[in-house]
């Protein structure tokens, strides 16, 4: 008896071919989202690294974009700066402010509603 070498391959086949361009199609789409991690991860460097003016600025500046544990970190560092780092490190009350309600807000499907109902983004 003879068996049909392509029975049972057409259903894994076509799996295979539809998580193919899945993943091709998410490798050739950069987000912002990966930008943004990218850059955290490089502040975070610089912040291991004891570069604190670099990573403070780095930080800040991802904080002001809207990303909570950046603006968690630069919080901190405002907050405790001669303390812990032995320097003081700038921000405006208006980034403070921000900063506060981006971190309280978190990153969830409802943090732009969260954020408009804390006074804006």
């Amino acid at each position: 008896m003879k068996r049909n070498a392509n029975v049972g391959t057409y259903p894994r086949n076509r799996v295979i071919v539809v998580l193919a361009l899945i993943a091709g199609a998410a490798a050739a789409q950069p987000t912002q989202r990966s930008d943004t991690d990218q850059a955290f991860a490089a502040a975070m460097v610089a912040y291991e690294r004891n570069h604190w003016d670099a990573a403070y600025a780095a930080l800040s500046a991802l904080a002001d974009r809207g990303n909570p544990e950046a603006a968690r970190i630069a919080l901190q560092m405002w907050r405790h700066g001669p303390a812990l780092y032995r320097m003081s490190f700038a921000a405006s009350a208006q980034q403070v402010d921000h900063w506060a309600r981006v971190w309280a807000c978190g990153t969830g499907p409802d943090a732009g509603a969260c954020l408009q109902a804390r006074g804006g983004s």
